[in-house]
């Protein structure tokens, strides 16, 4: 008997020692299950900011990129009610303007001359758009500090750099034949020097030689052309 009581009473010793190592070890594994579930949230919170901030941080240089697109643009031309409200009536007036002077108040003039550089034929002229016009003068006034210059100062600027139009041979064949120098000339060979074309006839033909200069030499922007 007194050995079947001490088996029991170290029985029932041993059991709730047992039980607690168990319940302690269930404790540290969930505790350890946690703090690794917390780590996990802490970093997948780091990087959703870091991404949050890096799509935030792009999204300011897109704006700030297109922004100062917007701005180049604005420097470099004029948005079409601008153009409207400055530009129409006032190229059509300088285009004008300049017309009269060319035509009428200098080469229509004893004043003119040939050596002086403003030299025009009035389908030429009247070819360009006022538009045309408009940015050559506004680009003289560019290099020139703002000052407008005389009008003499601005017809001898346009005479130099105004645009050259495609139809430049069909124009200078059209005063050729109302010319008296078609009289008994017909046009052979055109060469084309760039800004000027070397024209030979049937009377002075091209030859190729050094010496073999053209019947006339005729100025593709404004279609004035010399012997």
């Amino acid at each position: 008997m007194s050995r079947l009581y001490l088996f029991g009473i170290l029985f029932l010793f041993f059991v709730p020692l047992f039980g607690c190592s168990s319940n302690s070890h269930t404790v540290d594994s969930n505790k350890g299950n946690e703090e690794i579930n917390e780590k996990s949230i802490n970093e997948n919170s780091a990087r959703t900011i870091e991404l949050s901030e890096k799509e935030t941080l792009e999204e300011i240089s897109e704006a700030k990129l297109e922004e100062k697109q917007e701005k180049n643009i604005g420097k470099n031309s004029l948005s079409a009610p601008q153009q409207d409200s400055i530009s129409q009536e006032e190229m059509e007036l300088l285009k004008e303007s300049l017309r009269t002077y060319i035509f009428d108040e200098y080469m229509g003039s004893s004043d003119y001359v040939y050596a002086k550089g403003v030299n025009w034929t009035e389908n030429f002229f009247d070819n360009l758009t006022a538009e045309e016009i408009w940015n050559v003068i506004e680009e003289y006034k560019e290099i020139n500090n703002g000052e407008e210059g005389t009008l003499f100062d601005q017809a001898s600027y346009l005479t130099v750099n105004a645009p050259i139009k495609d139809n430049w041979e069909e124009l200078f064949l059209e005063n050729w034949n109302k010319s008296s120098y078609s009289d008994g000339n017909e046009i052979e060979t055109m060469i084309d020097k760039g800004d000027s074309v070397w024209i030979y006839t049937d009377t002075l033909p091209y030859t190729g030689e050094k010496d073999n200069y053209p019947f006339i030499t005729l100025f593709k922007r404004t279609g004035f052309w010399h012997g």
